[in-house]
């Protein structure tokens, strides 16, 4: 009990010092904001992460500590039932630099004896990524269609055709007004039982947007410009850019319809974003951003999952970690090698690991409806904790020379929401495909079609009743006023009743 009324008096002695307010609410404990705050809270990006904090540290020893680096707005302890805390808590700061400041000053900062807490910019992700949209709906089009199903939507980034600007790509990213409204509209767009324009569409957290210093981003000589048409050439972008400043570019990346700009002058650079912003290329619109650094190594972890990090949950907090870490030690920015491009966007293209549109090849390609679904299946799996799905590939040599593969796909547990008894689905084979990745989709595709049949088979079992066969009497009605008992056959004869069939399995 002693130890518990030293701890209330520590925390009145701190609420009293700095003034501000400490309350606690849904297993988290605040602290803040100061009482002289005035207008909206910080922007994004000045709230950092602490872990591995031992269980039994309180604010009245944390507050100090991260004072140190800058003005704290506000600290959430995450709180058991206990009184401990649960290792972890939030610290946002009243800016940006003082936010990178801790994570470069009290990252493994020794708390305890032998004991190190970590600290690394948190990452408010209030984007979506959302899939399979068809490619003739506009921006306009796809936010009010989901707005129809959720709110608090900011902005919908929907990117044109590489090769036909009447078209999108088939995705968008949404950006909500916070994480907790991301949160809450991707759990109502489940894949499977939500459809937009009737069609299934994958929804997943987009990959956030690399988190670069504000003063390294003053030092940037790159220009990451997007919205080219395919046909425009480096060539041609040079000469534009080159008579807008009157100078000469370093070098020019371009790849499908966006492109790497390289100055030899930061403000050669910013007279370009100033003059050119929405100027037009061969017919078409362009945008210009800085483009930012890239920390290879921790980029490369993100990209683990066969170049799409939307859907990658590698990523854990130790490693997060060990990268910033190294990143903090070895100055990875610095030494950035200069044909590294960087990022221009949390969509760029493949940069980023989104779908790009990729000009196929000139031999016929079987028809896939739905490039994502592998990614869907994958989803689905993880969402309902389903075993993931296995897949088997077999390659071989047809008649003509042509290399073929066959794959093969089986869940090894399905289970709830869709089965009261778990049980394996599969194993399917696809056709022969010309590409080891088409027959995964074509795999995951059979496997989304064999939950599809089974999600309706459980529908059909649970809303069907009992048919009430109706028979004729067959003695006349007899009066209410006679006393005597009706005599009726004990059993009605059987008449031989025919049901539609309502479904049936594939």
């Amino acid at each position: 009990m002693e130890p518990t009324k030293n701890l209330t008096r520590k925390l009145l002695d701190l609420m009293q010092e700095t003034g501000y307010p400490l309350v606690q609410h849904n297993g988290q404990r605040r602290y803040g904001p100061p009482p002289d705050w005035v207008g909206p809270p910080p922007q994004k990006g000045c709230e950092v992460f602490i872990g591995n904090l031992p269980r039994e540290i309180f604010e009245d020893e944390l507050v100090p500590i991260f004072a140190t680096v800058g003005k704290i707005y506000e600290m959430r302890l995450m709180m058991d039932f206990s009184g401990s805390n649960r290792g972890y808590a939030f610290v946002t700061y009243t800016s940006r630099s003082e936010a990178y400041r801790a994570t470069r000053e009290l990252n493994h900062h020794e708390i305890r004896p032998g004991k190190h807490i970590g600290v690394v910019k948190s990452v408010d992700n209030c984007r979506l990524f959302v899939g399979n949209i068809p490619k003739t709906k506009s921006k306009e089009e796809v936010y009010e269609e989901l707005s129809n199903r959720v709110t608090g939507i900011v902005d919908v980034i929907l990117y044109k055709n590489a090769y036909d600007r009447k078209l999108n790509r088939g995705f968008a990213f949404v950006e909500f007004t916070s994480h907790r409204a991301a949160a809450m509209a991707r759990r109502a767009l489940i894949p499977g039982c939500v459809k937009l324009w009737n069609e299934d569409v994958m929804v997943d957290w987009a990959e956030p947007e690399p988190d670069v210093d504000d003063e390294q981003m003053k030092t940037v000589k790159v220009l990451y410009v997007r919205n080219f048409l395919i046909k425009t050439t480096p060539d041609t972008i040079q000469s534009v850019f080159e008579a807008a400043i009157n100078a000469k570019i370093q070098r020019i990346k371009k790849i499908y319809d966006y492109a790497f700009i390289h100055f030899y002058e930061r403000e050669h650079a910013e007279l370009a974003m100033r003059l050119l912003q929405n100027s037009e290329i061969d017919g078409s619109n362009i945008e210009i951003r800085w483009a930012k650094p890239v920390v290879r190594e921790l980029y490369r972890i993100q990209k683990l999952n066969k170049g799409n990090a939307k859907f990658n949950n590698t990523l854990d907090f130790s490693q997060t970690l060990l990268l910033y870490k190294q990143h903090l030690e070895k100055k990875e920015y610095a030494k950035s090698l200069k044909e590294d491009e960087g990022i221009g966007s949390a969509c760029a293209g493949s940069v980023c690991g989104s779908p790009t549109e990729v000009k196929p090849p000139e031999y016929k390609r079987m028809d896939t409806r739905y490039p994502l679904a592998p990614a869907k299946l994958d989803s689905m799996c993880k969402r309902y904790m389903w075993a993931p799905p296995s897949y088997e590939y077999q390659k071989h040599i047809d008649v003509g020379g042509t290399e073929v593969w066959i794959a093969k796909v089986e869940l090894p547990y399905v289970g709830l929401p869709l089965l009261t008894v778990p049980r394996c689905v599969g194993p399917l084979v696809t056709r022969a495909c010309v590409s080891m990745q088409q027959a995964q989709i074509e795999a995951a595709e059979a496997a989304l079609h064999t939950i599809k049949v089974l999600r309706a088979d459980v529908i059909q079992r649970s809303t069907m009743t009992a048919v009430q066969h109706v028979y004729p009497s067959m003695l006349p009605q007899m009066p209410n006023c006679v006393p005597y008992p009706a005599v009726y056959p004990s059993q009605p004869p059987t008449i031989p009743v025919t049901l539609p069939t309502l479904w049936r399995a594939v």
